[in-house]
């Protein structure tokens, strides 16, 4: 117990001073408020939605207005008529109302492009939502995770000064020679190099940590509050995503569609643009020389413009929006395929983790004793330093193992968590 205490003591001193702790919950929502990455997605997403409102305009009316006030003057003599005498002024103003009303479906496809844009939009903000939760929780189990894996490093070096401390003492019997005392200093060098290498690796977990989740620099940093355990019942999240997958309803999936029916309609908008624009139009005009003497005059009208020949740029065009079509549906394909392995992969490990973790617990404990055993016939003098050497690295081994199934099973609910939007 003294032991423990002393290493608990060690350990808590090496957790960086201006660390702050905080919640997985704590954690998520601060990287929700203030993620750098967070808020450029959405500035994507705005994008989006105005790109969609670009491509309505043309069924919406359209209004032009013009006004001109121009002073004029030549050097012809002045005509003795006063009405022939050149205009030194000339002020007018004219109104343009128009809508266009066909254009060879180039008005639905637009509304539809428009109101398929804000959803992409919308699942923008939400996968982006759900890409920074994900980053932040493998984030936040990372420190927990070399926050233990430090723990053990911690713990091998008291084991290794004890070790130092036997062979000393077996020295002086004249059990061993200068050799075990020699090895056992190298392993104890070795062992605090690792216990180095294994704090930084921590503090650049934490420093990782606050990146994600958009923590200034020059503030305290945030540390995950914590330990890193066994997660029970990891099986439930599998007939969730079983259920999603079955009903195409995941949001990656939903993407790509909005994608290529995205795809589809700017071709079929770029398509519309081989046929005649037929639009309706009224204009008022006035112009004069002075304001309380203006003539006025109106028209109204159908017009229609069809394109001729503007040098291959319109057929280059349908084109390339065929292509983009084409290549859309190929993504779509190909993302349902890679979720439907991403989610089999998943259950692969899911389905396994539990029995490794129990033979995995199973081998902590028995390679502990075996140590422990050891150390008592190291001491006696039955076995050799580097036998005794041979344990403690079995010992090492089966928690850095046990540890990193644990990881490996936050790491595969985060990743079930993210393809359901959890």
């Amino acid at each position: 117990m003294i032991k423990r205490a002393a290493i608990t003591i060690i350990f808590i001193s090496l957790i960086p001073a201006i660390a702050v702790g905080i919640t997985r919950k704590g954690a998520i929502d601060y990287a929700l408020e203030h993620s750098e990455f967070l808020k450029v997605a959405k500035s994507s997403a705005e994008v989006l939605e105005h790109e969609g409102t670009q491509a309505s305009a043309v069924s919406r009316p359209q209004m032009n207005l013009e006004g001109g006030w121009t002073e004029m003057g030549d050097n012809a003599p002045d005509s003795p008529i006063p009405y022939l005498s050149s205009p030194t002024r000339n002020i007018s103003a004219e109104v343009r109302l128009s809508q266009m009303i066909w254009t060879g479906g180039r008005i639905i496809n637009g509304r539809k492009l428009d109101k398929n844009m804000h959803i992409q939009a919308d699942l923008l903000k939400n996968s982006s939502e759900r890409d920074i939760i994900s980053q932040t929780r493998l984030a936040f189990d990372s420190v927990l995770y070399r926050r233990a894996a430090l723990y053990i490093l911690i713990d091998r070096v008291s084991q290794r000064k004890a070790e130092l401390e036997d062979a000393d003492d077996l020295k002086e019997a004249g059990v061993v020679t200068s050799l075990d005392v020699r090895q056992a200093k190298m392993n104890l060098n070795f062992a605090e190099d690792e216990r180095h290498a294994g704090r930084t690796a921590y503090e650049e977990a934490v420093i990782n940590f606050n990146l994600i989740i958009g923590k200034p620099l020059n503030q305290k940093a945030l540390n995950p509050n914590g330990n890193l355990k066994k997660i029970s019942k990891l099986e439930n999240v599998l007939y969730r995503l079983d259920k999603a997958a079955a009903k195409d309803d995941l949001i990656d999936l939903k993407t790509e569609r909005a994608r290529t029916e995205a795809a589809r309609l700017n071709y079929e908008i770029t398509k519309g643009e081989l046929f005649p624009q037929i639009s309706v139009f009224t204009s008022g005009r006035t112009n004069g020389d002075k304001t309380d003497n203006m003539s006025e005059s109106w028209n109204v009208g159908v017009q229609l413009n069809l394109n001729i020949f503007d040098g291959g740029l319109t057929y280059a065009k349908k084109s390339a929006a065929k292509a983009q079509m084409i290549k859309a549906r190929e993504n779509l394909k190909q993302t349902r395929r890679e979720l439907i392995s991403q989610i089999k992969t998943i259950a692969i490990n899911i389905r396994t983790l539990s029995q490794r973790i129990q033979l995995q617990e199973e081998a902590v404990s028995l390679s502990e004793k075996n140590y422990e055993d050891a150390r008592g016939h190291y001491r006696a003098g039955t076995i050799t330093l580097t036998r005794f050497g041979e344990f403690n690295l079995s010992y090492a081994e089966a928690r850095f193992n046990l540890l990193g199934l644990y990881f490996l099973q936050w790491e595969l609910l985060t990743k079930a968590q993210a393809l359901l939007e959890e």
